[in-house]
């Protein structure tokens, strides 16, 4: 497959999941799409397989600054990175999701910013549910769950 097109693929096949979480981040399917691991398992085996792929290819070569350039700026190996994005990106957006749901949090800004900007998203979620917690007399008590 044309990585271009391979790319163009990988981003379309999240956009589901990202869609019903942005639109109904309270609802049934919000909550099934978060918490079924389907996704998450075809996203591992696809970048495992994109990283076998460009580790064959001699994209990887080890895990110094030249070798991770030089295998991310081959095909295979930015399709490889690019999933490995995706794939965290979509977790941390179902863990928004189902926490948002248990503190009664508002997860909409923040599930954008994942989408948009990763670590934004959960550095601000996280501060906001510090803060929820906080106001609930729990901080500290359940920490990451």
């Amino acid at each position: 497959m044309d990585p271009e097109l391979a790319f163009s693929v990988l981003n379309a096949a999240v956009l589901p999941w990202w869609a019903v979480w942005l639109v109904a981040p309270r609802s049934r399917l919000a909550l099934a799409a978060a918490s079924h691991a389907a996704v998450w398992l075809v996203l591992a085996l696809l970048y495992a397989a994109l990283l076998c792929a460009a580790a064959a290819a001699g994209g990887v070569a080890g895990l110094d600054f030249e070798s991770v350039r030089a295998a991310l700026a081959s095909p295979l190996g930015l399709l490889a990175g690019w999933t490995h994005y995706l794939a965290f990106d979509l977790f941390v957006g179902a863990w928004i999701v189902r926490e948002a749901r248990r503190l009664s949090l508002e997860p909409r800004v923040f599930l954008f910013f994942t989408l948009m900007t990763g670590p934004i998203g959960l550095g601000g979620f996280l501060a906001r549910r510090a803060w929820r917690l906080r106001s609930l007399g729990g901080v500290g008590a359940v920490d990451l769950a």
